[in-house]
């Protein structure tokens, strides 16, 4: 330690060095204050991802069963008649729709608290054969964490997935 330096330490007067005394102790909190304030941003970005994880695989889901009640469409008689009575919401008591129904219910969180709407319209060129068909599929669910009041989850807005399909057939 040079000479001039040590003298002005032994010249300061003790009151000084005591004032100077916490600036490393407030140093240290002031870093650990910063480092946990990271951390907590680090936890709060997890659970974001977490949800947007889950509403991903929520809307994958309706996809997957929409396009499937329409595959199962393009299968079937494909007369707009039949589509209607056996897929269609407006009719409510077909087989198929009863089964794609129960699929939402069992496999998207709180989808039997909405309705599930199947539209089957004549399409463009119906009136030649009958079996030019315009489909809407609406799937409505809600997240659980969304429930405003639990086990009915009123006041949550429902996630919804739309498509609408054409069937049809030559003949």
């Amino acid at each position: 330690m040079p000479a001039v330096t040590l003298r002005r330490m032994l010249a300061t007067p003790r009151s000084d060095l005591r004032r100077q005394s916490g600036s490393f102790l407030l140093e240290a909190l002031i870093a650990i204050l910063i480092v946990a304030l990271g951390v907590l941003g680090s936890v709060g970005l997890l659970a974001h991802s977490m949800q947007e994880i889950d509403d991903a695989r929520n809307r994958g889901e309706a996809a997957f069963l929409a396009d499937q009640l329409i595959a199962q469409m393009w299968v079937s008689d494909r007369v707009t008649a039949t589509l209607d009575a056996n897929f269609s919401s407006t009719a409510g008591t077909g087989a198929q729709y009863l089964d794609f129904v129960a699929q939402l219910n069992q496999r998207l969180p709180n989808s039997a608290l909405f309705a599930q709407d199947v539209v089957v319209a004549a399409g463009p060129n119906n009136a030649v054969n009958g079996t030019n068909s315009l489909v809407t599929v609406t799937v409505r669910w809600l997240p659980s964490g969304e429930c405003t009041v639990p086990p009915t989850c009123t006041g949550g807005k429902a996630h919804v997935y739309n498509v609408t399909a054409s069937i049809g057939a030559n003949r």
